[in-house]
């Protein structure tokens, strides 16, 4: 029984290292791209797909209102 405590404690751990290392991942990307000033082509390249998703339900749709929302919003420029 111990062991495949271990082995769930383990999976655990590596999924959460990987939604933490994607998180980070992403905030330097879009760090990246404000600093070129590309946010303008980014935005009209991820704008209809961010549409399309945020009419999705759950999670999905949610983040992608969000990030449809923080791309709009003027004062992120």
């Amino acid at each position: 029984m111990e062991h495949i405590m271990e082995f769930y404690l383990l999976r655990v751990g590596i999924i959460a290292a990987v939604v933490v290392g994607l998180v980070i991942l992403g905030i330097v990307v879009l760090v990246v791209v404000k600093k070129l000033g590309l946010l303008g082509q980014a935005k009209n390249v991820v704008g209809p797909v961010l549409q399309r998703r945020s009419q999705d339900t759950g999670l999905k749709g949610t983040v992608a209102k969000v990030v449809l929302d923080r791309l709009d919003d003027p004062r992120s420029r």
